[in-house]
């Protein structure tokens, strides 16, 4: 029945394809592919949307990259060197690296880069405090000399979070940060197809003939980055349905992110893979409003902590499928470089005896906890209602404020009472990208205003945000992470609620993908 489903919904997947542009020569090979959300503009540094990004790692090059142990490698850089006082870099260019309007990439253009970078990263920020001078040596290399050794520069040139440095020719990177672009001319192994490009359509690429990979094996965003098809089509569709449907029918060859009840028609399909995402997955987190009463108070937000259920929360996403999600104690991310689980006994266990006297020590009066509870995605929806049952078996009294997500967005950024609009808890998700990297983990800095939305103010977890910063060598960066995770847990910052992997389906005709932490087409290769 449901197969039967899929195929009769799917007539929508059809036409979208159908509402495409001319069919490509018969000797390209294309590959259709369908992903989250719409590609509505380019500029990966006016926006920190994660579709944006990933189709611009495509278009893009960057000067050193992540590999697949999350170890900082060079890409467009054939080697660099260090001034024995740490203070002065010098950067060589590969030989062969040539924009999409056919000219030369220079050192001119990575300084350009790196400086339109710096007004938008918060790492490219910490360089550009520390930055003493930046200049061309030649065209092919650049010096960067700093007024203090600073270890993560490099870090920062290697970014895959949401505003990777990205080069681009300089009289495109010259445009302020606060505007945004409207010309996409990278040096990538794909190139952007604009008059293909029909936003809420489709998002086409073409192979860039002119790039040079590196000569080492792919290896997460690092190594040799071959464009394995002619053209890449990103196809917009309404529903998942339609994607599914249009999966079955061949008329697509992947899909990024698969819905779980979708799972036994597709699993039993010869002619579909279906596995976990090669990404390092997602989280969902719950925010906690620490400037309102009375979550500001630390033993009612312990008491939350002791309230929430892992388990229960990731068996409304995926019901019995245990092999889809798992249980994580790490506010940085299971698997990741700064994986502990120092700090996390109180979320990691339910009880809700120990969150009734923690409220009682904290003299908590029954004053309702505005939760802010978006119905219109399942996750939201399904782990908010555990949630809010939760709450409340632990003795919280709360008001299930229900909405749409857009209204969620604007209500969250609030820092009004409770009463007159602002809220208390609430649940949202990040990738694991972003989370795993104390840097960019939004959560961690204690840094009050400024602070991600819940604005946690702790001078101590500013402190060890800056000696990670600031730290050395891996050892050093370890010590403090794990440092961070304990005082985030003690004051609890936020609260994780398990940690999955989208489920990806594709034809096995495609094949070639690279893990990583984040989805990436190049190496894909189709066959007929």
């Amino acid at each position: 029945m449901l197969r039967a489903a899929v195929i009769a919904a799917g007539l929508a997947g059809s036409l979208v394809l159908a509402a495409g542009a001319r069919a490509p020569a018969q000797a390209e090979t294309v590959l259709r592919i369908k992903n989250t959300g719409d590609i509505k503009q380019l500029d990966a540094l006016f926006t920190s949307s994660y579709p944006t990004r990933d189709m611009a790692y495509l278009i893009y090059d960057t000067l050193f990259s992540l590999d697949g142990n999350y170890q900082v490698q060079p890409q467009m850089v054939d080697g660099y060197t260090r001034s024995q006082d740490g203070r002065t870099y010098l950067f060589k260019l590969r030989d062969g690296l040539k924009f999409h309007d056919g000219k030369p990439v220079t050192s001119a253009d990575c300084i350009a880069s790196i400086e339109r970078w710096m007004k938008k990263d918060s790492l490219g920020a910490e360089l550009e405090k520390r930055l003493e001078a930046i200049k061309a040596v030649d065209p092919a290399t650049f010096e960067v000399r700093l007024k203090e050794p600073f270890a993560r520069i490099l870090d920062g040139f290697a970014r895959m979070t949401a505003y990777p440095l990205f080069i681009m020719p300089e009289r495109l990177a010259k445009t302020p940060a606060t505007t945004e672009l409207k010309e996409f001319v990278g040096s990538g192994p794909f190139k952007l197809m604009p008059e293909d490009w029909i936003p809420g359509v489709k998002f086409v690429l073409a192979k860039n003939p002119d790039y040079k990979p590196r000569s080492e094996a792919p290896s997460g965003l690092a190594g040799g980055k071959i464009a394995g098809v002619d053209r890449i089509e990103r196809i917009q569709f309404s529903d998942d349905l339609s994607a599914v449907n249009a999966l079955l029918a061949g008329e697509i060859d992947y899909v990024a992110e698969l819905p779980p009840e979708m799972l036994p028609v597709l699993e039993k399909d010869k002619s579909i893979k279906v596995e976990k995402a090669p990404v390092l997955g997602k989280n969902l987190q719950v925010v906690i409003n620490h400037t309102q009463p009375p979550m500001d108070n630390i033993k009612i937000r312990q008491a939350l902590q002791y309230a929430i259920s892992q388990s229960d929360s990731m068996q409304a996403l995926f019901g019995n499928r245990k092999d889809l999600y798992q249980l994580c104690p790490a506010l940085f991310m299971c698997g990741s470089p700064y994986e502990t689980a120092i700090g996390s006994e109180r979320f990691m266990k339910q009880d809700f005896e120990k969150a009734k006297a923690l409220l009682k020590e904290a003299g908590y009066d029954g004053t309702p906890i505005v939760y802010l509870h978006p119905m219109d995605l399942k996750a939201q929806r399904d782990v908010g209602t555990v949630m809010v049952s939760s709450m409340r078996k632990a003795g919280f009294v709360v008001e299930d404020v229900q909405m749409d997500t857009a209204t969620m967005f604007t209500r969250r950024a609030s820092k009004a009472s409770p009463k007159q609009g602002g809220w208390n808890v609430f649940i949202t998700g990040f990738a694991g990208d972003a989370l795993m990297d104390p840097l960019t983990n939004p959560y961690v800095t204690g840094a009050c205003e400024k602070a991600f939305i819940g604005w946690p103010c702790d001078k101590p977890l500013q402190d060890l945000w800056q000696a990670f910063l600031k730290a050395g060598d891996d050892a050093a960066r370890k010590t403090a992470a794990v440092e961070m995770q304990a005082r985030a847990n003690e004051i609890v910052t936020y609260i994780p609620l398990g940690q999955y992997n989208d489920l990806s389906a594709w034809r096995k005709t495609v094949s070639g993908f690279v893990p990583g932490a984040t989805l990436t087409y190049w190496n894909a290769r189709k066959s007929d």
